[in-house]
């Protein structure tokens, strides 16, 4: 379509804005991991997307649309302030935390009355990282998918962030919707899915069984759809604004990187962005270069607000009202991604984008003619024009950082870190965050290292999908590369676990460096060693572990194996220092308190089955515990109290529901425990605890 037969049109809909009778919503959706080139109306025909495909018919396409950062949190950070990772200095995954001197979009609109929502997908943007500023409802319950009835998780240990389907996502955000979308909102919905490990549900994992991460694309475009039903049903649609955008791309082996966050080409840069708003033209493409720092100020103008005065992109209304504009092109914009410094304590990248030139900073000099070579294979560099471009990206910089940067620098807790840590986020060899601004030629290239880092996502990848010949195969590579990497190493003791190789994993366990990193694995081998009748190096290697990389669930494993050998001394003394480190290590407390019901001292049990139910108010096995030793005091009032908690925590708790049936015999109620029983007998999946149920309401003990 031809901008400038479109000006009638939008010279009515700027008339329309002043004076629309009902003031419009606005929908943002967020496609994480997502490359323009994925979606079919980006010109992908072995890929279905027809919502997104609906979309872009009705509404506007920006078919060069760029990132400012390959990673989930800092881009996120500038499509919701309108600004650069320079300003809002959120500059990688889990070190970060969005300052609340920023101004976010949802605040604007807050203070504007618009009733706020989001739902998320992943452990990067749950509320940790400071995303949640102006939202009145903010769902990051990520881990429901990995948990069971009761709440707990089923996944002890995983290769890649917490995260949940779209669908749950869905069913996080639409009773928000529902009960808002006759009012004036905003709804922000981030789908996670298309990121690595790519394990699509059926049936796309069916339709595209050759490449799972057009699968994955194709079920959140499923999931697009759902919301996008929801308001033609409420019929409020048709004044919603619904902006459509990737965070950032994925490499997919483009520059030999499979993944993202290590380089700055186009496949992990250049995103779908997709505009549709009430009365605006359908069918528009624009092929002129935007940004994700555009965003806030464009859906600003939309929305007739004033513009953000700290925002640092433009307001796209104009380049699309407008055709004697001055083309996007000539318009500087800038990415970086210095994860591969704060990481792995390498060399950073920076890129500037002006005209049809692209420079890439850091520790090589690259520069790509983007209208010739759009796919970067010819290096310009060095050249005349480098040099011009160098010296405009140091003005960039200096035009667009600011010192409130530093205060987005975040202290993490000892859990986050050692989480961050085992994913790969806090390597020993990268550095601390800087509160310097200064463009860096030091350090390793990148680009020199980005094949290592595609072998250790395939590896983690394999190991998440239970492929562990293939994750051992690569990460006998990694080792070869860098034989004492402490991640390297944890992946080669989950492959030798998973193949049932114990002797194997803990022969690496015990000769390599223990560091946070790999403790958690460590700690696994030490526990299948004691399992297994190997009790003596079991401990040793899990005591080794707990000198070398303390936590509370590694001194809980060496007080529980104590106990296990019979040293009741050394079973209180490593609780206690577990308790130490962490008092609401909530097994721990568990185990203590047993253990000194146990040994007769019932007073100082029942001070930690107290400080143990109000630390975990919510979890059903610290009130059957508590439960357990009032009933063995005769105390059945107080014990009935905590079964009644227990099960209505988790009403399949069927431990808790044999407890029940006791404790009914024990007050006389012979009848309801009889009727309990044989429930029990019949709906406990638990064999087990079937049989003990059958055995009560036969009169006899179990």
């Amino acid at each position: 379509m031809k901008l400038r037969s479109l000006l009638p049109v939008l010279a009515l809909f700027a008339f329309a804005c002043g004076s629309r009778e009902k003031p419009w919503n606005l929908l943002v959706v967020t496609l994480d991991t997502t490359r323009a080139d994925a979606l079919g109306c980006y010109g992908n025909a072995g890929i279905r997307t027809p919502h997104l495909d609906r979309l872009a018919r009705e509404g506007i396409v920006f078919e060069n649309a760029m990132t400012a950062v390959p990673i989930t949190t800092p881009s996120h950070s500038t499509i919701f302030t309108g600004t650069y990772p320079l300003a809002h200095g959120v500059r990688d995954n889990g070190r970060f935390k969005l300052a609340p001197s920023s101004s976010t979009l949802a605040e604007r609109l807050h203070e504007r009355g618009f009733a706020t929502g989001a739902a998320i997908g992943a452990f990067p943007l749950t509320k940790n990282w400071g995303l949640d500023q102006g939202f009145d409802f903010y769902d990051d319950h990520i881990t429901v998918a990995t948990e069971d009835e009761g709440g707990r998780r089923r996944v002890p240990f995983k290769m890649f962030f917490d995260e949940r389907p779209a669908s749950r996502v869905n069913d996080a955000i639409l009773p928000w919707l529902r009960e808002h979308g006759q009012k004036q909102f905003f709804a922000w919905v981030h789908y996670w899915d298309a990121h690595q490990p790519h394990v699509p549900p059926p049936p796309f994992s069916d339709l595209y069984p050759h490449n799972l991460y057009y699968g994955e694309i194709a079920y959140v475009d499923q999931a697009v759809g759902v919301l996008f039903e929801e308001l033609r049903r409420q019929g409020v649609d048709g004044r919603t604004i619904v902006l459509v955008v990737g965070d950032h791309g994925e490499g997919l082996g483009e520059h030999e990187e499979d993944t993202h966050s290590m380089l700055l080409y186009e496949a992990t840069l250049h995103v779908p962005m997709i505009l549709k708003f009430p009365g605006g033209p359908a069918g528009l493409r624009i092929a002129e270069r935007v940004g994700t720092v555009d965003i806030v100020p464009t859906l600003l103008d939309l929305l007739g607000l004033p513009a953000d005065g700290e925002a640092q992109g433009r307001s796209l209304v104009t380049a699309v009202t407008n055709p004697e504009a001055v083309p996007g092109d000539r318009r500087a914009y800038y990415s970086e991604t210095l994860s591969p410094r704060l990481s792995y304590g390498w060399g950073e990248q920076r890129a500037l984008f002006l005209e049809q030139w692209k420079l890439l900073f850091g520790p090589r000099i690259e520069l790509y003619d983007l209208r010739k070579d759009p796919s970067e294979i010819h290096n310009l560099a060095p050249s005349a024009e480098a040099s011009r471009l160098e010296a405009a990206l140091q003005t960039f910089v200096d035009r667009h950082a600011r010192a409130s940067a530093a205060s987005a620098v975040s202290e993490v807790d000892a859990e986050t870190r050692s989480r961050l840590a085992a994913l790969g986020y806090l390597s020993l060899a990268g550095e601390a965050p800087s509160v310097e601004e200064r463009l860096r030629r030091d350090g390793d290239a990148p680009q020199d290292h980005i094949s290592q880092v595609s072998i250790w996502s395939r590896c983690k990848s394999s190991l998440e999908k239970g492929d562990f010949l293939a994750a051992r195969e690569l990460a006998v590579l990694l080792i070869q590369r860098d034989p004492h990497n402490p991640f390297y190493l944890a992946l080669m003791v989950s492959a030798e676990l998973g193949l049932g190789r114990v002797r194997e994993a803990a022969t690496i366990a015990e000769s390599g460096p223990i560091s946070q990193p790999n403790a958690d694995n460590y700690q696994r081998v030490a526990t299948e060693l004691f399992a297994g009748g190997d009790r003596e190096r079991g401990i040793a290697l899990a005591r080794r572990v707990a000198k070398e990389a303390p936590s509370a669930a590694i001194l809980y494993l060496v007080a529980e194996m104590s106990g296990a050998q019979g040293d009741a001394a050394g079973h209180e003394k490593e609780l206690r220092a577990a308790l130490a480190l962490d008092a609401a290590f909530g097994p721990a407390r568990r185990s203590l308190a047993i253990l000194l019901a146990t040994a007769g001292r019932d007073e100082a049990a029942e001070a930690e089955f107290r400080e143990m139910v109000t630390r975990q108010p919510l979890d059903p096995i610290s009130h059957l515990n508590y439960a357990t030793f009032l009933m063995a005091k005769q105390r059945y009032p107080d014990a009935e109290r905590e079964l009644d908690r227990s099960i209505e925590l988790d009403p399949v708790y069927w431990k808790a529901q044999i407890a029940r049936v006791v404790l009914l015999k024990a007050t006389g109620r012979g009848e309801a425990a009889h009727e309990l029983a044989q429930r029990i007998a019949v709906e406990s999946p638990d064999a087990q605890l079937a049989e003990q149920a059958r055995r009560l309401v036969e009169g006899v003990q179990p």
